[in-house]
Formats: C-alpha cells, sequence, structure tokens
C-alpha cells in the first residue's frame, strides 16, 4: 500500500493562526506515515517570509514534499513572465510526476496570472497552453494499469460558484474555465481516477466518468478571521485528505487536524432543524442512521446554509422523530464501508 497526503491553503503568517499551528500539523501529518505529501497551494507567497517559514518547517520531515502553486502564492503586481518565479524558484516546476507505490502522482498548475487585475481576482482558473502541454507529454509515459491521483489548486469541478450565486467573472476564478480539456484526457485512463482539489476551502465530491473530483477543506480553516480553531467555509474542521493506494483501489479519509481520528461528524442545529454534517460524506453514497434497531437510509442532502455567505453539501437532514443526542451511522465511500460508527450533537 501507498500513502499519499494532501493537505492545501496553508494560508501562513496572514494575521491569527498560521505557522504554529502547522507546526502542529506536521507532526499529525508524519505520525500517518506518508510516502508522499503533497502540499496544494496558498502557501501565501506575497505575504512577507512565508516560504522562508514553511520551507523551514518541513525541512527535517521524514517524508518527501510535492507542491502546487495557488493563486496567493504569485505577485500581486507582478507581470505575466514574473507569474511563477518565487514559487519554481523555492520548489520547482508547476507541473510534477512522481511515481509512488502502486500509484501515479501528477501535480497540475491551474493558475493564470490577471496583472491587469487587483486582489484575489488577478489570477485566472485555467491550465494554460504550456501546462496542458505537460500534461499531453506525461500522461502517455505512465503505466495506464496504475491507479492515477492528480491534484490541482482550482477545481477543475464543483458546485461552488452556483451555490454562492457568483457572477462569470468572480466564477472564472473558482472554477478551471477549460476544465473539459482536462476532464477529456482524464476520463481516458482505463483506471480509477481521483482529482484533489482545494482553493475553496470546503468538502465536496463529485463523480464524472471513472473520475472522483474531490474539493478539500483546508489546513487553515479561516484562521485569518477566528484563529487556530476556525473550521472552513462549510463548517468541516480544518484538515487534510489521506489517500491509500493498494491493487483493490484507492481507499480516502478526511482527517480533522489536531482532533481524534474518528471525528468524522457531528448532529448540528440549523433553522431550527437539526441535521447530520458529515465532514466527508458523499452525497452519491447511501447513509443511514440506526433508528430503534433499524438503519433508515436518509434522503439525498440538498445545499445548506451554514451562514449567510457558505453552504454545505455534506449536510443530512435528520427524521423529525430523531431526538437522541447520540445516533449510530453507517455510509460507503467509493462503494466501499467507510464510516460505522457514533456521531454526537455538537
Amino acid at each position: 500500500m501507498s500513502r499519499v497526503v494532501f493537505a492545501t491553503d496553508l494560508h501562513l503568517t496572514e494575521g491569527h493562526g498560521g505557522l504554529e499551528a502547522f507546526a502542529v500539523d506536521l507532526k499529525e501529518i508524519a505520525a500517518l506515515k506518508p510516502d508522499l505529501l503533497v502540499v496544494g497551494g496558498d502557501i501565501c507567497l506575497w505575504e512577507p517570509g512565508a516560504g522562508d517559514q514553511v520551507q523551514r518547517l518541513v525541512a527535517d520531515q521524514p517524508f518527501p514534499v510535492a507542491w502546487l502553486m495557488g493563486n496567493h502564492d504569485t505577485d500581486r503586481q507582478g507581470s505575466a513572465a514574473l507569474f511563477d518565479v518565487d514559487f519554481t524558484s523555492r520548489f520547482g516546476s508547476r507541473n510534477s510526476h512522481v511515481d509512488v507505490g502502486d500509484t501515479h502522482v501528477l501535480m497540475l498548475n491551474t493558475c493564470r496570472l490577471q496583472p491587469e487585475l487587483e486582489g484575489w481576482r488577478n489570477v485566472r482558473a485555467e491550465v494554460c497552453p504550456e501546462d496542458l502541454a505537460w500534461l499531453d507529454a506525461t500522461l502517455p509515459q505512465l503505466d495506464q494499469d496504475r491507479p492515477l491521483l492528480v491534484f490541482v489548486h482550482i477545481p477543475l469541478a464543483t458546485t461552488y460558484p452556483e451555490r454562492r450565486h457568483a457572477d462569470q467573472n468572480t466564477t472564472d476564478v473558482w472554477r478551471v474555465t477549460n476544465a473539459e480539456a482536462v476532464l477529456q484526457r482524464l476520463s481516458a485512463w482505463p483506471g480509477p481516477v481521483v482529482v484533489g482539489q482545494g482553493h475553496l476551502h470546503e468538502n465536496e465530491h463529485l463523480h464524472q466518468d471513472n473520475l472522483h473530483l474531490i474539493s478539500l477543506g483546508s489546513v487553515c480553516g479561516r484562521w485569518w478571521q477566528q484563529g487556530d480553531s476556525s473550521r472552513c467555509t462549510d463548517d468541516s474542521p480544518r484538515g487534510w485528505l489521506v489517500a491509500d493506494v493498494s491493487s483493490d483501489g484507492i481507499d480516502l479519509s478526511y482527517r480533522a487536524a489536531q482532533a481524534p481520528a474518528d471525528w468524522q461528524g457531528e448532529i448540528v442545529r440549523l433553522d431550527g432543524r437539526r441535521y447530520l454534517n458529515l465532514f466527508f460524506g458523499d452525497p452519491a453514497e447511501p447513509v443511514e442512521i440506526l433508528q430503534q434497531g433499524v438503519w433508515q437510509r436518509l434522503p439525498r442532502p440538498q445545499s445548506v446554509a451554514v451562514d449567510d455567505t457558505f453552504f454545505s453539501v455534506h449536510h443530512w437532514p435528520l427524521p423529525e422523530d430523531c431526538t437522541q443526542d447520540r445516533i449510530e451511522v453507517r455510509t460507503s465511500l467509493r462503494g466501499t464501508p467507510w464510516l460505522i460508527g457514533s456521531v454526537v450533537e455538537k
């Protein structure tokens, strides 16, 4: 078995939280004994000292590290020619490939600088022609009998813009504009493909052909607003993806930072109604709770507002007659059992 950890959106040095918390996070990641850690971008290289500090933190780790560039890792006032100088001089090419045991791991750049725009809109979500050419040159060289893990910063597929009622300009910042070109190439892969995605600080599962596309909660949550204990935008705890790959397939889990490994969800109240918030739950999979000795399937979740701005896709409405503060839950991921255990009220 090979283990790959995907930890994305660090946002170091931005106000409260960051460096001290991430140092503790790295100890937890090291305890998982990964064969590779993929850092999914938004280190925040535009913050003074962030690059030096993250390099110092990972220097003595007992595992190799691969890097993606995020939209917060480019020069705010730079030109297209200076697009990735700071990133590539520290971390190497913005596209890379690593063989990890039984799997191929690809890091694909999805950021294109728009220097004429200010702030977070100065990066467009796009796979540039040279990045697409790299993908075309790389895929034919790989053993197609192996599973494929692909990691990107800005998602290839997500319903986030629609849930936020975004205009087209904002959507072009949040989701890759030419994603179909990439998805067509990945769909031709004969084996299983998992695409891990960052940028949006939330967990979401989507499926297309043989592709399983997953947006991941962030390492930082929103600690520039709320400190180290902050949560992600979808009310999931900050954390990272663990992908275990073997000849039998790909097993996935989401590990909450600085929390017990079995903490996978909770019961919450929103607008007077109770919901089961499974942080990494997949709406395409059945979710059941034990009621009076009988397993009862919950209806598929709809988009639920967790505050005035953000909407979760992993809150399952509980039946009105479900009043206990602890329930037994079972569900699956990729068709195999994922969670069988107790969930308590927040």
